[in-house]
């Protein structure tokens, strides 16, 4: 690791001592000079009382994934489970993590972290082996790992780790030991409780809410309702004579600069302009907030609301559509194929808003040359570079202490208010905690994108699909648009097909990451699209499907796949077709139903993670009352059934939330809803049933927090059509079809 002294000195400051290194590089590792521990890498240090400390960098936000890391470290390592400390250690720019472990996004914790992980427990695990080798003179083969000892197969004689530091210390870092076999896992696979759930129930677990500093001020701010406003002048002279505030400061509107060939990220990344009210406490800070007098320019989304912002999507000239993915001869074959074999439709999906329970927050504290901030983030080493930007502070001067938190989905990808507490504490030069209100939340976001799904289909004298076109028509997105990858398994011999976006200039609020992100409004509109086909032919939607995924890619060397390309397009078919028939055989589905009774399917491949969900569904006086989901997963190798479940569990709750209740509302070019009163999550009343059927599999660990969110609506939507008749192509679910 290469490092100046500013960092070496920060990295000394963070671990308590000891010599960092990466287990991947063939470099020595020295013991502490007190004998007490030594640190084997970033991730890994141990104790002399036998104690390890499980490092972690990977954001946790009660997703699980430090217990699940953890679980494989000490499983790979032969470490005793009841002597592993999980902690969390600051973040600075030039810290040598890997890049798996330092974000959150897109459900990658385990899939990337895994096998790096078990690797260097492994060469850690083969260091003390060998050492206790040299002391008993045996070959490596006569020893064994674990609960923290090396064990002599023959005799029995057992070594601790803690005595074995100063011969590990002096050995060269292997980089490719060999990893345990699946059959010995003793942790791996198994319902492991979450290590900080005693100190979450008991009200012990540190949030960067509870982060207090001696000095601390708090802060709330005041922010322009629209996106393009700006700060034009405001009157703080009630504001400050309310008890407990000292101060306003204006805030200006902190844009990104991106990397080039990235500059579309900068018209939803960075933060809005505002008047920042400073106080002793949050209450005060917030009472004098509702006594400022702020105006702010005028906004071009003057008199724009849900509506207009709809239609205006599906009015965008030709010049506005881009191919994303396309071959053959889409148009000429939908025109030339007779009416009875096309299909066409249109889906809607909402602004949503992702509510996570923890209100944004973050603490920062300057001290004229070091700006430390607590912070929970799902990319906390990007946030720190954008810190360095918004404050000035060079980035080698920026800590970040990525804290535990209540929940990201998304929202938390984004670092505004990581920005906003670093912008005060340098301009106060005091300690400062910024603190999001409800309010702020749900009216200051980054919305999942409100967006049209259109889907155009032929299909060949077979039923099979011949020609395929989808288009999707939103406001300005991210500047990226997914090709529709089911499409690559359901029409995998389709000759022409087109994947298309019309993408307006409309940033009325701006775009983010709500959980599974696009590829929840792309699967609404696929799913329920292909059960509307289903039910013009007469079909069971489930036989439909199989008979799709059957066909191979036979015209896979026009569309340029090369082998491996088209191997694996048919091995996920072949997933895909495994899933569909593990549901045909479950018995709900198998069971007759009532004339009130609706049953649903839904599939998907979720990057990785095979997903099949059924949805079952009741009149009740003629009202929809949804009795069941049944999901199907397979998402490789489970390392911790119970924390997957739960994730499950909490995918299928988010999607239906989104079902049943009202959605984000703009009024005026502002968001309409304020608090949970006004923009509810499902209570637990209205959750059905859910039934999860974790499958078995040979792969390594794939994705799991959002894979679950997309099937869900397309399957309970299909249920109410099968039981009603009636077609829902837009969320939430009509009030006056629910129970």
């Amino acid at each position: 690791m290469k490092t100046n002294r500013r960092v070496f000195l920060k990295l000394c400051s963070i671990t308590g001592g000891g010599l960092l290194l990466n287990l991947a590089l063939p470099l020595k590792m020295s013991a502490s000079d007190q004998g007490q521990s030594f640190q084997a890498n970033i991730y890994l240090r141990f104790n002399i009382d036998g104690t390890i400390v499980y490092r972690d960098t990977k954001p946790e936000m009660g997703q699980a994934i430090s217990t699940g890391l953890a679980m494989v470290v000490c499983d790979e390592l032969g470490a005793d489970w009841s002597k592993l400390i999980v902690d969390r250690p600051p973040l600075i720019d030039k810290m040598e993590i890997n890049h798996s472990l330092a974000g959150s996004a897109g459900s990658n914790g385990m899939l990337s972290a895994y096998t790096p992980l078990r690797q260097a427990a492994a060469n850690l695990r083969q260091m003390f082996v060998l050492s206790a080798c040299e002391i008993w003179g045996s070959k490596e083969s006569d020893c064994k790992v674990e609960n923290s000892q090396v064990i002599h197969r023959q005799t029995g004689a057992t070594i601790e780790f803690q005595n074995l530091f100063s011969a590990v210390t002096k050995q060269t870092v292997p980089t490719e030991a060999p990893l345990k076999d699946e059959a010995d896992f003793t942790l791996i696979g198994t319902g492991v409780p979450i290590l900080e759930n005693q100190a979450i129930v008991t009200g012990q677990q540190s949030f960067s809410i509870d982060v207090n500093l001696e000095g601390m001020v708090h802060a709330s701010i005041e922010r322009c309702p629209t996106t393009d406003g700006t700060l034009t002048s405001f009157d703080d002279s009630e504001c400050l004579a309310t008890r407990g505030v000292t101060q306003t400061v204006a805030m200006p509107s902190f844009l990104q600069t991106a990397a080039k060939g990235s500059e579309w990220q900068e018209k939803y990344r960075g933060s809005k302009c505002g008047v920042a009210v400073i106080a002793n406490s949050t209450w005060a800070a917030n009472n004098g907030r509702k006594a400022l007098k702020v105006n702010w320019s005028a906004s071009k989304y003057s008199g724009y609301d849900t509506q207009r912002a709809k239609a205006e999507t599906l009015s965008l000239p030709e010049e506005k559509i881009r191919n994303v993915a396309s071959f053959g001869k889409v148009s000429e074959t939908l025109i030339q194929v007779p009416n009875k074999k096309t299909f066409h439709s249109r889906y809607y999906n909402p602004y949503q808003e992702n509510a996570q329970m923890e209100p944004l927050n973050a603490v920062a504290n300057y001290d004229g040359e070091t700006l430390t901030i607590w912070a929970g983030s799902q990319s906390p080493m990007q946030a720190i570079g954008y810190v360095a930007e918004v404050t000035g502070v060079p980035i080698d001067n920026i800590i970040l202490h990525s804290m535990r938190s209540g929940g990201g989905f998304g929202r938390r990808y984004f670092y505004d208010f990581i920005a906003e507490a670093g912008y005060l504490a340098v301009t106060l030069r005091k300690p400062v905690k910024v603190t999001w209100t409800r309010e702020d939340c749900i009216q200051h976001g980054k919305y999942h994108l409100a967006r049209h799904d259109e889907h155009t289909l032929a299909l060949d004298e077979n039923n099979n699909p011949l020609a395929w076109d989808t288009l999707v028509s939103s406001g300005s997105n991210y500047g990226y648009m997914g090709r529709n990858i089911m499409l690559d398994y359901y029409a995998g011999a389709t000759p022409h097909r087109s994947t298309r976006h019309a993408e307006g200039d409309t940033l009325v609020l701006f775009p983010g990451s709500w959980r599974s992100v696009g590829a929840h409004p792309e699967g609404l509109a696929r799913e329920c699209f292909i059960d509307e086909v289903a039910a013009q032919l007469d079909a069971d939607p489930l036989d439909l499907r199989l008979q799709w995924l059957s066909n191979k890619a036979s015209h896979f060397e026009e569309r340029r796949l090369n082998e491996a390309a088209f191997n694996r397009r048919l091995e996920r078919q072949n997933g895909l077709i495994s899933i569909l028939k593990k549901a045909k055989e479950t018995s709900d589905w198998q069971q007759s139903l009532s004339p009130t009774q609706g049953k649903g399917i839904s599939l998907s491949y979720f990057y990785g993670t095979y997903v099949c969900q059924m949805a079952y569904v009741s009149l009740v006086n003629d009202k929809v009352h949804i009795d069941k989901i049944v999901c199907l997963f397979e998402c490789g190798q489970v390392v911790n059934p119970q924390t997957v479940r739960a994730q499950i569990e909490g995918s299928i709750i988010w999607s239906l939330s989104a079902l049943l209740n009202p959605a984000i509302d703009v009024e005026d070019g502002k968001v309409l809803q304020s608090n949970f009163d006004d923009y509810p999550v499902i209570r637990m009343d209205a959750v059905p049933e859910i039934d999860i059927q974790i499958l078995k599999s040979n792969r390594s660990p794939n994705r799991v927090g959002e894979a679950a969110v997309p099937d869900t609506g397309p399957a309970v939507l299909n249920a109410i059509f099968n039981v009603t008749g009636e077609r829902i192509r837009e969320l939430p679910i009509p009030e006056r079809l629910l129970a």
